[in-house]
């Protein structure tokens, strides 16, 4: 027993077609430390150039109220215990206003306290991808897939802004594999706690974690039983007790949270079909993939650069299953398969499932669910080129991803450039309005459409904190007259009001502005256009209008 996890343990130390580690040359080491710090260092550059451009998006910061501590008016705090935030939305939990909170106690609220944790919380990502990758390769081909993933525009841009969010998930859904892998290589179940608390967190972080969990323990379970078996004949409680507390935490999560939240989208989306769904799931990963479709949201023009990272995922992919196929009859089952294949067989296994349940999941819709899979699909590529072609494999597959991506960079790092025009809802000019809200001293900040009350609310100071409102669910749909009266009375009677909204033919909710025109009008309140802040390009991204509640009166029911 002993003798096999020693085994395991030495195929996770030299997995690849590098020297053996046992006794590494010094120019191996050296190179993969500066192909390592070439990464994180291009990575971090890339992300942290101009941090205020683009502006800050309301779905970007819409956990700034939970993680300033300070009282809200209840949006974006879906469930509270003992009056604590848990969930900020039905399937967003709070674990990342959590973290937030001493640096925002520290530092305040800018572009730079809000994008520079995310920027480090992703070099922590790409650290844990060279530890994932070393359970199937050498020091240098682990460097070279690690500097592929830094390069990445999508990785860059998602994480960044942390689109969707998706930054957490990546981080603990890496961890989470890494304590997983070496629970199997070393045949330790202490490992088991990493791995459980990481999915425990990722789960927190967003309901749709679980599809990772579901993925990980299939394919496991699928690839890994005889390695299991020793690490539970090793300690027994040790491995029960970790993955019992994992399945107690996660049963409880599905039953309270999981469920209601996949049959309320399911029903909400079942005129969608899953034929219709298929074309539409692989247009999405491959725009997203290939860096177009997070390019497309912020700037609201197309990507002309042409990226490469599809047609290597495909043939890897393809190439991977028929090998898979062939090395398992050789084998004799994928029991018998080493190591270092079967680990390899697993990144393919999880990919394949998660893109599964991603397809049956019909309100999955966006680019930042599809980010659930990455980056699977490098390990499945470096797999594949390594198998085929060792070390010169490695090499070209990198050389590919590399120069693809760079040259979506390019266009990528054009386009972000400050007084660049950029998609409304990501325009740099929220930071003048802004500005401009927190000089001024009004009884109450009004946002009538959706989001803006994010964006005045997480850069405003402590006084346009406490006026501020956010009224767009009620000017979405007016309601009944006592419902408008309230709100009159409470934000509008007696009061000096600036107004929020969107520039004309940008509003997120349509109706809002036609509503918030007749409900002014029906309680005496004339609008007053104060002020509007235009794109570089003359867009008119916000409007501002003052009302004088002073000495109206209620109006006559009807």
């Amino acid at each position: 027993m002993i003798a096999k996890g020693a085994q395991v343990d030495a195929v996770h130390a030299g997995g690849g077609n590098d020297q053996s580690p046992r006794s590494p040359a010094v120019p191996t080491v050296v190179w993969t430390a500066v192909l390592l710090v070439a990464a994180g260092a291009y990575f971090a550059l890339a992300a942290g150039r101009a941090i205020d451009v683009p502006g800050l998006q309301y779905d970007e910061i819409l956990f700034v109220n939970a993680a300033t501590g300070e009282p809200t008016n209840g949006l974006f705090v879906a469930k509270r215990v003992f009056g604590i935030p848990v969930m900020l939305m039905g399937y967003i939990g709070a674990l990342k206003a959590y973290l937030y909170y001493p640096v925002f106690q520290l530092f305040g609220v800018s572009p730079a306290t809000i994008r520079w944790p995310v920027i480090a919380a992703s070099l922590m990502t790409l650290g844990l991808t060279y530890g994932v990758a070393r359970f199937s390769f050498g020091q240098m081909t682990s460097a070279l897939l690690t500097l592929a993933i830094a390069v990445d525009p999508t990785f860059i841009y998602m994480t960044k802004l942390d689109f969707g969010p998706v930054v957490l998930m990546l981080l603990l859904k890496l961890a989470a594999l890494w304590f997983a892998l070496r629970t199997v290589s070393s045949g330790l179940p202490r490992y088991l706690w990493g791995m459980s608390v990481a999915c425990a967190l990722g789960m927190f972080d967003k309901l749709n974690f679980i599809w990772f969990l579901l993925a990980l323990v299939v394919a496991c379970g699928a690839l890994f039983r005889g390695e299991l078996a020793v690490a539970y004949r090793r300690h027994p409680r040790g491995f029960v007790f970790p993955l019992a507390s994992l399945a107690a935490v996660t049963a409880a999560a599905t039953v309270w949270l999981v469920l209601p939240q996949l049959l309320a989208s399911q029903s909400a989306a079942q005129g969608v079909s899953l034929v219709e769904r298929l074309p539409y799931v692989l247009r999405v990963y491959a725009t997203t993939m290939s860096g177009q479709e997070p390019f497309l949201h912020v700037t609201g023009s197309n990507l002309t650069a042409k990226s490469l990272t599809n047609y290597v995922t495909a043939a890897s992919l393809f190439a991977m299953l028929a090998w898979g196929v062939v090395a398992t009859r050789r084998a004799g089952g994928m029991a018998r398969l080493p190591l270092r294949q079967r680990t390899l067989a697993c990144h393919l296994l999880l990919f394949v499932l998660i893109a599964l349940q991603i397809w049956l999941t019909k309100k999955a819709w966006g680019p930042h669910h599809l980010m659930m899979l990455y980056p699977l699909q490098y390990f499945i590529a470096f797999g594949m080129a390594v198998t085929l072609a060792g070390a010169a494999g490695a090499a070209l597959v990198t050389g590919a991803f590399v120069a693809s991506s760079l040259t979506v960079g390019a266009s990528y790092a054009q386009a972000f450039q400050p007084g660049a025009e950029f998609e409304p809802q990501w325009s740099p000019v929220v930071y003048d309005l802004v500005d401009y809200l927190n000089g001024r001293l009004p009884d109450r900040i009004v946002s009538v459409d959706w989001g803006i009350h994010n964006q005045v609310y997480a850069l405003g100071t402590p006084r346009t904190r406490v006026v501020c409102r956010d009224r767009w669910p009620d000017f979405r749909t007016l309601g009944d007259r006592g419902k408008q009266t309230r709100m009159y009375q409470s934000d509008f009677q007696n009061r000096n009001v600036l107004a929020v909204l969107h520039g004309r033919g940008w509003d997120i909710m349509p109706t809002a502005r036609a509503n918030f025109s007749v409900w002014a009008a029906s309680f005496g309140l004339t609008p007053s256009l104060d002020r509007t802040f235009s794109s570089p390009a003359g867009t008119t991204i916000f409007e501002v209008y003052s009302l004088d509640g002073a000495g109206t009166q209620d109006a006559p029911s009807r």
